[in-house]
């Protein structure tokens, strides 16, 4: 993320967005809005759903599961069907299971940025998760897109919320959550 001269926007204005994306079921809905975010606060300009919120202020908690799409069918991890490695039935099985941890990587992102605004991080916390949960969106995006193309799509085949219930258990304790979330469980699922 490149430096900027301009001033930031009130982390308030953060947390407004957080809980936006959040609560946001659509995929591709909150890829843009990621994106839209993403772009707000590196130039320093307030967009159009921050502006109008009445009092950013009164919303300060983050719902306790993002929402989702009705599709992919959510099940708990260990009723999920193996994967078959091979062919293309293979590859859509692996980026299907890819794109919903991008989708989740998207939430993780902003749930760790409103739900921990107000401890006292630098700026360059904030930076530097605004880039992640922008860059979770262009994965989703790409996986997505390679999903189509090989005749599926993401939705199609079941999918589970390991992280967001590590999310849940770590959701009093931001070092627990840095630790835990992204360091160990999405990159050992990827």
């Amino acid at each position: 993320m490149s430096k900027r001269s301009c001033v930031r926007l009130p982390v308030s204005n953060l947390v407004v967005t957080a809980r936006t994306v959040l609560c946001e079921p659509d995929p591709r809905a909150k890829v843009t809005r990621t994106h839209s975010a993403a772009e707000n606060w590196r130039t320093g300009k307030s967009s159009a759903e921050q502006s109008t919120t009445a009092d950013s202020s009164s919303i300060t908690t983050m719902p306790e599961w993002p929402a989702r799409p009705a599709l992919p069918k959510l099940m708990a991890p260990r009723l999920m069907p193996r994967r078959r490695v091979g062919g293309v039935r293979g590859r859509i099985a692996l980026l299907h299971a890819i794109a919903h941890i991008e989708l989740n990587a998207i939430d993780l992102a902003w749930d760790l940025i409103g739900r921990f605004a107000a401890f006292d991080w630098p700026v360059k916390f904030f930076d530097d998760w605004i880039c992640v949960a922008d860059d979770e969106a262009r994965h989703f995006t790409k996986v997505a897109a390679r999903l189509n193309e090989l005749g599926g799509a993401y939705g199609d085949l079941p999918a589970h919320d390991g992280l967001w219930e590590a999310a849940l258990a770590t959701s009093a304790d931001p070092l627990a959550r840095l630790a835990v979330v992204p360091m160990v469980l999405e990159a050992r699922g990827l």
